[in-house]
């Protein structure tokens, strides 16, 4: 699995071989949005879905 995620101040990549089965978020825009918290409970192999969903703004471009 390879991810690419904005954390607020730069982007990060993830890299994980998987093995096992996962429950995947729905793809919303060609996206499939996750908080911190629920990325790492998915790449821990639990159930994201337990975890709510924190909204953050998006960055602003500075001018």
């Amino acid at each position: 699995m390879k991810i690419l995620t904005w954390d607020g101040s730069g982007l990060i990549l993830y890299y994980k071989r998987i093995e096992g089965q996962f429950t995947w978020p729905p793809i919303k825009g060609g996206v499939m949005p996750l908080s911190h918290a629920q990325l790492s409970v998915l790449l821990d192999g639990s159930d994201w879905k337990r975890v709510p969903m924190r909204v953050v703004d998006q960055p602003v471009r500075a001018g």
